[in-house]
């Protein structure tokens, strides 16, 4: 008798810097989401895949509501956001200790109204010493979604993620998998490429550059040795944000380059040779 498969969409929701992205790359244990002290830094919807025998969860990272939306693509991507919380199978709600504001309200009103198969996830709990403060924040919280799972996790220390990816799997649909059992992610290669030059150079600049700047991928190869040559472009509005990007004889984007290329390496386990200019716009 053949053994039920199941299957479903996992989307990952909450404000900028709760650590949505670090929980996925730690269920797909592989770093395709990028990550970052700075906010908003996830800029789209990046799905990874979680298989495990008869198991497997399109794992999708959203990028993190904000206090205002000042232009076109951020109320895109919220509507994007908000699409995607009715059309998945369950929506996780990551939080951190003690931060409850209108904009966590405003979301939880509406998964509630949208989607009743939730998960309220309080992440960074490394960070609080005196774990019995969190107990009047949790009950909270429960008064606000009762009948549903409230889990305290460490996604960055690993803590108490086994429990939170039982109930997931509980929740899950019977249905056969649709990625082949190696695959951990929807996203292309050369996007993969462009996101960790993106991080790579998000944590190398000031506050005003982080999103003054865009990564293009111009040339991916991969010779008979499966040695990569990348070719990439990142493409600034002005000459000022090109100087500070590309640094003191070139200090910056030698750092950039250097950095990139390693974790490419890890990320493909093969040799790369990267090459990145600048260019204005």
């Amino acid at each position: 008798m053949k053994e039920d498969t199941f299957f479903g969409k996992v989307l990952v929701v909450g404000r900028t810097n709760v650590g949505k992205s670090t929980l996925i790359n730690q269920f797909i244990t592989s770093k395709i989401s990028i990550t970052s002290r700075r906010p908003n830094t996830t800029q789209t919807h990046v799905t990874g895949i979680y298989t495990s025998k008869v198991i497997q969860f399109e794992l999708i990272d959203s990028p993190g509501i904000q206090i205002s939306y000042k232009n076109y693509l951020d109320k895109k991507k919220l509507r994007d956001t908000y699409n995607l919380i009715k059309d998945t199978n369950i929506v996780i709600f990551v939080i951190t200790s003690f931060v409850w504001t209108p904009q966590e309200k405003n979301l939880l009103e509406y998964i509630k109204k949208k989607n009743n198969e939730y998960i309220m996830v309080i992440n960074k709990i490394d960070k609080i010493k005196d774990k019995k403060s969190l107990l009047p924040f949790i009950f909270k919280i429960s008064q606000l979604i009762k009948n549903h799972e409230i889990f305290l996790i460490s996604a960055k220390k690993k803590m108490y993620l086994e429990q939170l990816l039982i109930c997931i799997k509980k929740k899950l649909p019977i249905l056969n998998h649709k990625h082949l059992d190696h695959i951990k992610t929807t996203c292309t290669k050369k996007f993969l490429i462009a996101e960790v030059i993106r991080e790579t150079l998000i944590n190398l600049l000031n506050k005003e550059l982080v999103y003054a700047f865009t990564v293009s991928i111009s040339f991916l190869y991969q010779d008979t040795k499966k040695r990569y040559t990348i070719k990439s472009i990142i493409f600034v509005n002005n000459l000022r944000h090109k100087k500070i990007i590309i640094g003191s004889k070139g200090k910056k984007i030698k750092q950039c380059c250097c950095k990139s290329r390693y974790k490419l390496e890890k990320l493909f386990k093969e040799y790369v040779f990267l090459n990145i200019q600048v260019k204005i716009k």
